[in-house]
């Protein structure tokens, strides 16, 4: 039995470190998914930021080209391409109509380089660079609630940001923000004029003790307006929740530095919860979760697999840079689990999903996820900027590629349950026969004794959660008689 996660050296630094095997690198932070709205004060990147990653020792080095390389020309030289840019900007500086800001020109050049590659490769700038670690670090300053943009087309069309969560006694809550409520505009701006939704969680960020200003609307009610003050929220990784009849709850919100610890102390909360019954099955729950940092990732997925690859990472043309693989001894490795995840499941919660369920670890329900299979390393330009740049995929211990294909999950549920359609509708029962030999139950009840009222009673209206909860008691139920003889 090893020790709690606290008591386990980490596998990489921070993720400011880029020294090691590609485990501690970004894998799609807010991607297809929810952002938190809030903000915490700026911290240096590494200096070890400013270079690219080492790979490990053991990388493969990259399969032979079969094409003979065509020698450079006598006088190529790849700065002639900076000198035509320098020409352009000198030309810019001296004889546009009006005076320019050289700095704000180099940084949209550097933004249009990237726009060149793909969609996860981006430039940002100091005050977009500082959103990056923030959501990183974990700890954030603003008004406590999670968001992702939505385009509604009825009545009008129109883009929103709808509340998928909200801090308990944070800012938002305490102006009476609940849960799927749509915000309509922020600063008197509606959402359609911010560029993106950092560019709007942006104007929700600021330091502590400012305000601002929103227009929500709820189901059934007309917007309202609210002024709320900004705060320092240190916002959990994970909530968990014991359900009852030995079942858990915990939902994984983002791979921040402490995900893994913050899980495993989850898990142990539960399972002392579940003293008398003992902790007979855990559903962990990824739904839009977007990602974050890959060592966190794989930190996580060590908690329940023993052994195997958790995941591969692979360059240009498929060449293998790294592989990773679980260490033996984890101790939550033999609860029964089941992985909700749905289509803002991104990048790292894709890893673990991808792990577990090709290790048949977990049972994984829900819908089919984002697909974003790419890891992205942060490299300090030195100005407070950052280029965030994908530089490898990564593949399932099955070398299944996520990218562009996402996981497709065991059990396939939506956010409703199917109607029920009798097979045989025109075939009468037994007991609907006029004649019919009426039971006497002799004391015995005519229905199996399954004891599921507590957890099923504590999910709600959450069609995914139940399905999840339903399978984990009925594999409890098939496992019972091994268990008594």
């Amino acid at each position: 039995m090893r020790a709690a996660s606290p008591a386990r050296p980490d596998r990489t630094p921070r993720w400011r470190s880029l020294a090691g095997p590609l485990v501690a690198l970004l894998v799609g932070l807010g991607a297809g998914a929810a952002i938190h709205a809030a903000v915490a004060a700026p911290a240096p990147l590494h200096a070890a930021v400013a270079a690219p990653a080492p790979l490990h020792a053991a990388v493969a080095a990259p399969a032979a080209s079969t094409e003979t390389p065509r020698p450079a020309p006598v006088d190529y030289s790849r700065y002639r391409k900076l000198d035509i840019f320098a020409r352009a900007l000198t030309t810019i500086e001296q004889h546009y109509v009006r005076p320019v800001d050289g700095e704000r020109l180099i940084h949209s050049a550097i933004a249009g380089l990237v726009a060149e590659l793909d969609p996860h490769s981006e430039f940002l700038p100091p005050r977009e660079a500082r959103l990056l670690r923030e959501d990183i670090e974990g700890s954030f300053g603003g008004v406590g609630m999670m968001v992702v943009q939505r385009f509604e087309p009825d009545p009008e069309p129109r883009l929103v940001l709808e509340v998928r969560e909200v801090v308990p006694g944070g800012p938002a809550a305490r102006a009476g923000v609940q849960t799927g409520d749509l915000i309509l505009s922020i600063e008197d701006r509606p959402i359609s004029h911010y560029v993106d939704l950092r560019r709007a969680i942006l104007t929700m960020r600021g330091e502590p003790g400012t305000k601002v200003r929103f227009t929500f609307e709820r189901t059934g009610q007309g917007p309202r307006t609210v002024t709320v003050t900004r705060e320092v929220i240190d916002s959990p990784a994970v909530i968990g929740r014991y359900l009852g009849n030995g079942i858990g709850h915990v939902r994984l919100r983002d791979f921040s530095e402490t995900s893994a610890r913050e899980l495993d102390d989850a898990l142990e909360n539960l399972r002392q919860s579940a003293a008398d019954t003992g902790l007979r099955g855990v559903v962990l729950d990824l739904r839009d979760n977007g990602g974050g940092l890959l060592d966190q990732a794989i930190a996580v997925v060590d908690l329940f697999v023993g052994e195997g690859a958790i995941v591969r990472t692979r360059g240009r043309q498929g060449t293998l840079l790294d592989e990773v693989s679980a260490r033996p001894g984890g101790h939550w490795n033999k609860v029964p689990l089941a992985l909700l995840v749905n289509k803002a499941s991104a990048s790292a919660s894709e890893v673990v999903a991808g792990a577990l369920q090709d290790h048949r670890r977990a049972l994984v329900v829900g819908e089919r996820t984002y697909g974003k299979g790419s890891v992205q390393a942060p490299f300090d330009l030195g100005d407070g900027s950052v280029l965030k740049l994908t530089i490898a995929l990564y593949y399932t211990p099955n070398d299944r590629l996520i990218q562009a294909t996402g996981i497709t999950p065991d059990v396939l549920i939506g956010t409703a349950a199917p109607a029920y359609k009798d097979s045989l509708p025109d075939l009468d029962p037994e007991r609907a026969h006029p004649r019919h030999l009426r039971p006497e139950a002799f004391g015995y009840s005519p229905h199996p004794e399954a004891g599921i009222g507590d957890a099923l009673a504590a999910v709600g209206e959450d069609v995914q959660l139940r399905t999840a909860v339903e399978h984990l008691q009925t594999l409890g139920l098939t496992e019972a008689p091994r268990r008594r003889r």
